[in-house]
């Protein structure tokens, strides 16, 4: 039999760089059979017109206010910037100031983060300028997905994206690291060659990719949710997990700087027999290990940014049948406050 109680605790609206609003999200989870999704926008809230919307809506699905910021390594690692460290937050009150000023400052630092990698992507000969990229995004969160949208609208850009392509081909003839690097991109598919060639923190392609332009490390970012009544989630470990290893991230746990961490992710990957789906795998078993040592919170999903992303997820069987009742048993074990939702 099918899941009854299925659900997303990650997942992006148009407010950041998903692809439907909140009450599309809703209508397709209805469609699909999930029973809960929680809107965790980059460094975004529900604004105050989806706030309202949610409050009017009488469907079957329940919904929850939530967030994910963009965080610096913890305070033992540095302080450092990666691509993917990110915090989740859910239960968040959207109106709480503290946070909403925190996203206000990530909302104009990610608008100057785009202009570098504009000017950055105009020196290797692609035709894009800040209005594409701006366009692109609808809500109040420019992103990297906007960027490679904005370029891919642009024949002459996906000439000179199979070129570059060709280029890396080429140079993984002799070069091991660059095989690695350009065997794992074509693994991934054509959606992945922009951020493998030059959009990410290794990319083929240096000094092309620019780091966010602000942000605050992992324990501020915990205290910010924390003061909006929310839970602090670590989000797929996976894509930390070289940086942050098993005796860290044991310790970060058991001195209660995170409330929990997502047990299930990777949706985008799975069944696939590639090296990141391996990753995933062995980040799971630790976190899994680790999460149940320390009695923490289980949260994760499809961290769903498009329709496709939904009805994968709701078809991937023992993956989605991992997170039956997840939300209820978050709420029972934390025993927290939850308002904003219609739980």
């Amino acid at each position: 039999m099918p899941a009854e109680n299925i659900q997303t605790l990650h997942s992006h609206s148009l407010n950041s760089d998903g692809q439907l609003s909140y009450l599309k999200t809703l209508e397709v989870c209805e469609q699909n059979n999930i029973s809960v999704v929680a809107f965790t926008d980059h460094d975004a809230l529900i604004n105050k017109n989806g706030l309202k919307d949610l409050r009017n809506y009488k469907g079957k699905v329940k919904w929850i206010s939530g967030i994910e910021v963009s965080s610096a390594l913890p305070k033992e690692l540095g302080g450092g910037i990666i691509a993917d460290f990110h915090i989740v937050g859910l239960f968040v009150d959207p109106t709480n100031k503290k946070l909403l000023d925190h996203c206000a400052l990530a909302s104009k630092a990610r608008i100057t983060r785009m202009q570098k990698m504009v000017t950055n992507l105009q020196s290797l000969g692609f035709d894009i300028t800040e209005d594409d990229c701006l366009k692109a995004s609808s809500g109040e969160s420019v992103g990297r997905p906007h960027v490679v949208t904005a370029l891919l609208s642009k024949q002459k850009n996906k000439d000179v994206l199979m070129k570059l392509k060709e280029k890396m081909e080429d140079e993984a003839k002799d070069n091991t690291e660059v095989r690695k690097k350009y065997d794992a991109m074509i693994e991934r598919g054509e959606g992945q060659y922009p951020y493998i060639i030059f959009l990410s923190d290794d990319a083929y392609i240096p000094n092309i990719y620019v780091h966010h332009q602000y942000f605050v490390d992992m324990d501020a970012a915990v205290k910010l949710i924390r003061n909006a009544g929310g839970l602090a989630i670590l989000a797929h470990y996976y894509s930390c997990v070289g940086k942050i290893n098993e005796e860290l991230l044991d310790k970060i746990l058991r001195d209660n700087r995170l409330d929990g961490a997502e047990v299930v992710y990777g949706l985008f990957c799975l069944n696939t027999g590639t090296e990141i789906e391996k990753t995933v795998i062995k980040s799971s078993e630790i976190i899994n290990r680790l999460v149940k040592k320390h009695s923490k919170l289980q949260s994760g999903g499809a961290d769903a940014h498009k329709l496709k992303d939904f009805v994968d997820f709701a078809n991937s069987g023992e993956y989605a049948e991992k997170t039956e009742g997840m939300a209820e048993e978050i709420i029972k074990q934390s025993n927290t406050d939850t308002t904003w939702s219609n739980f």
